[in-house]
């Protein structure tokens, strides 16, 4: 390679890294929350870092001779393989816990994938022994070998995936989701693109931090939309599902929710414990999902739960699954139990406000049995 196309390594690659500090250094409060969405955006910085440097030094040191250099490019381009494979499953994850926040649907809808993943990293194994993937000469002259290509499928495919997944989601939902992944896949995608036609070439690992960056921005527009204790939907995000749902003349039932002397909560134990009871109610109401259910924040103490469809009977199944955990939960902590007013409704056709308020009235009415029963 000449000095001309090292440099725009150089560029192309220092650039990535510049962009990815700047971006890890904006990123400090995820590092802090320690969630698993948290944990595999920080893993996709550091790991496409470790890219830009692993690219660098590949291309410096191709074709030098020195003491060690042959076992060295070996393992830059085995890393470079290895993270091409775990980028896109961890970008995968990434967007499916943003979109439905459920770990659980990880291992149970992406077993193919996660197999496939492995696979995969496991060739680079066994390229150490027979250079199936790639080869370094004893020149320290670096070559692809045919299955490099099959990396380069399953990249598209894991990609394209991750594509399909908010068309699912708008799907079942019947709302656009703010997780706009399209900012952050496009550059990713064009950048592996290019450099799996124009070998020498390289832009994989800059599109990769250029798409991280506008993952950020996106996940800032999010923040909008989620309340920030319970982490379930606002009360805004709420008013643009009930508006692109109205306007799309969707059906939809809902379920209004209060938690029960919560008033008394706060005065008694402090606003600490209130928002404790807040946290756990909201992990019930999230857990008891089906996978259609939307769980909001509305206001205080109150969540809405709006399901797309006219099926009241599914939303009274949910319920029977939120009494059945909350249940579960009394018994473990009989100390303080949780108990909680709810009422119902079905929006067909009409005033908005009248849904609204025929579930404010049902779940009144509830308390007011709960209140009399005390």
């Amino acid at each position: 390679m000449g000095v001309l196309d090292l440099r725009s390594v150089y560029v192309s690659n220092g650039t990535g890294i510049f962009i990815l500090l700047i971006l890890l250094y904006a990123s400090h409060d995820r590092i802090l929350r320690g969630r698993l969405e948290d944990k595999i955006y920080v893993f996709m910085i550091f790991g496409v870092m470790m890219g830009c440097v692993c690219e660098i030094f590949s291309y410096a040191i191709d074709g030098k001779v020195f003491p060690g250099c042959y076992s060295l490019s070996f393992f830059l381009n085995t890393y470079l393989y290895t993270f091409n494979m775990l980028l896109p499953i961890a970008v995968l994850f990434y967007i499916d816990l943003g979109l439905y926040n459920d770990r659980t649907r990880l291992w149970k809808l992406y077993k193919p994938q996660i197999i496939m993943a492995a696979v995969m990293i496991l060739m680079n194994v066994v390229n150490w022994f027979t250079p199936v993937i790639f080869y370094v000469s004893p020149e320290n002259l670096y070559s692809r070998r045919p299955l490099s290509y099959a990396y380069y499928v399953a990249i598209m495919y894991f990609l394209i995936s991750a594509l399909v997944l908010p068309i699912k989601y708008e799907k079942e939902n019947g709302t656009k989701s703010f997780f706009n992944v399209y900012i952050f896949l496009f550059p990713v995608l064009i950048g592996a693109a290019l450099q799996f036609m124009y070998y020498g070439l390289s832009m994989a690992w800059l599109s990769a931090a250029v798409g991280l960056t506008g993952l950020y921005m996106m996940q800032q527009n999010e923040a909008a939309y989620v309340d920030p204790l319970v982490e379930t939907f606002n009360r805004q995000y709420l008013n643009s599902t009930l508006s692109s749902w109205i306007n799309r003349g969707t059906p939809f039932v809902g379920v209004m929710l209060d938690v029960d002397r919560f008033k008394q909560v706060n005065d008694t134990y402090g606003h600490s414990e209130g928002d404790r009871v807040l946290k756990i109610v909201a992990d019930i109401l999230k857990a008891a999902r089906s996978g259609k259910e939307l769980v909001f924040r509305f206001a205080g103490d109150e969540f809405i739960v709006l399901k797309m469809g006219s099926d009241e009977e599914g939303l009274r199944k949910y319920m029977d699954e939120v009494n059945r955990r909350t249940d579960a939960y009394n018994l473990q902590n009989p100390e303080f139990p949780i108990s909680l007013s709810y009422g119902m409704s079905s929006y067909r056709s009409g005033n908005p406000d009248l849904f609204m308020k025929e579930m404010d009235n049902r779940m009144y009415a509830m308390k007011e049995i709960h209140h009399s029963e005390e």
